[in-house]
């Protein structure tokens, strides 16, 4: 008898323990629900910031992107930095172009017979001019970045995917 009143005891916590557990998750489900669509939103946004900022907003294959390399170095002369010296930099010069762009045939062609390179030298020549020796070596690639939309500014949305310093020398 007294197992047989055992069981039942336990049968009966079972499913009070049931009954409870379902309650809990009908009540819980429709919040769980809330807070899932507002992680889901805010991983979305998050996701768009860090595309928009990465190229520019534009995501180009390596297949679609050609380098052009500048033969000859920019000597610019960079701010002043308060140590009474005159700095130098000596940049080789390299340009990340997208081939997929509009205007890649036409401006591809100028670029390489030399009637527009004087545009690209010289916007990179006033946006690197602007920083002192110790901002260049220390923020090279967001300088790398003010040249791109420097650039951008020029030819347009697309062209242009970056930037690079292949090599440079400070003095």
């Amino acid at each position: 008898m007294k197992k047989s009143l055992l069981t039942l005891i336990t049968l009966a916590l079972v499913l009070v323990n049931l009954v409870l557990t379902a309650i809990l998750a009908i009540s819980i489900l429709p919040e769980v629900k809330q807070a899932n669509g507002l992680i889901a939103k805010v991983s979305e946004a998050i996701d768009l910031d860090a595309q928009s900022a990465s190229n520019g907003g534009t995501n180009v294959s390596l297949e679609d992107l050609d380098a052009m390399d500048f033969t000859d170095p920019l000597t610019i002369n960079l701010k002043p930095s308060g140590d009474g010296k005159e700095h130098y930099a000596n940049i080789k010069l390299s340009l990340s172009l997208n081939k997929k762009s509009d205007n890649y045939k036409e401006y591809k062609e100028k670029l390489d017979g030399g009637s527009i390179t004087s545009l690209v030298t010289g916007a990179v020549t006033k946006v690197v001019s602007q920083y002192t020796i110790d901002q260049l070596r220390d923020g090279q690639s967001e300088i790398q970045d003010a040249c791109t939309e420097s650039l951008k500014s020029i030819f347009g949305e697309g062209f242009v995917v970056g930037v690079v310093f292949a090599s440079i020398q400070y003095q």
